[in-house]
């Protein structure tokens, strides 16, 4: 008779809680190819974990984000701050910390500082996954870990400057 032992799961489980406007870091929002490269940029990045995205926007980018980025939840909420505001709700209210062994903020903003610094006073390690911009001081202080993703996009400024360069 074969003996069966519990089979253990190493792989650890994270939560990438993304806000997607702030990733791509354009006045007017993402494009679609944003979308995707961003999605792209986190697997490859954090692909190695059994990864749960949570994809956060406003209501008149939802369609580019929902359609490029179709295995992640989706959240959609406008006005200031409206994707950071879904974001922090889903920290609040859906166990996170208990749930998760790794949490994956992606914005820069500061607005996740406190809910970063709670989680990781509960034992949760928690990672900034940055775009293009910079991160605020306070959320820099309240993680474990800040990645810059590997976004290789150029702004349209730089790629209409770019083809300038190169046809002079």
């Amino acid at each position: 008779m074969a003996l069966h032992h519990p089979v253990i799961d190493h792989t650890p489980r994270a939560c990438f809680l993304g806000d997607i406007e702030n990733l791509a870091g354009r006045p007017t929002g993402p494009t679609c190819d944003d979308v995707r490269d961003i999605a792209a940029a986190v697997y490859k990045t954090f692909g190695h974990m059994e990864l749960h995205p949570v994809v956060a926007c406003a209501h008149c980018n939802a369609k580019c984000v929902w359609f490029n980025w179709p295995e992640a939840r989706r959240l959609v909420r406008s006005g200031p701050d409206g994707a950071d505001l879904c974001l922090l709700d889903v920290i609040a209210n859906e166990r996170i910390a208990e749930r998760f062994g790794t949490v994956i903020i992606g914005s820069a903003d500061h607005i996740f500082s406190e809910a970063a610094a709670h989680l990781a006073a509960q034992g949760t390690r928690v990672v900034a996954a940055i775009g293009h911009g910079r991160i605020s001081s306070k959320l820099r202080m309240a993680v474990h870990d800040v990645v810059r993703l590997p976004l290789d996009w150029h702004s349209e400024e730089n790629a209409v400057a770019t083809k300038a360069q190169l046809s002079a």
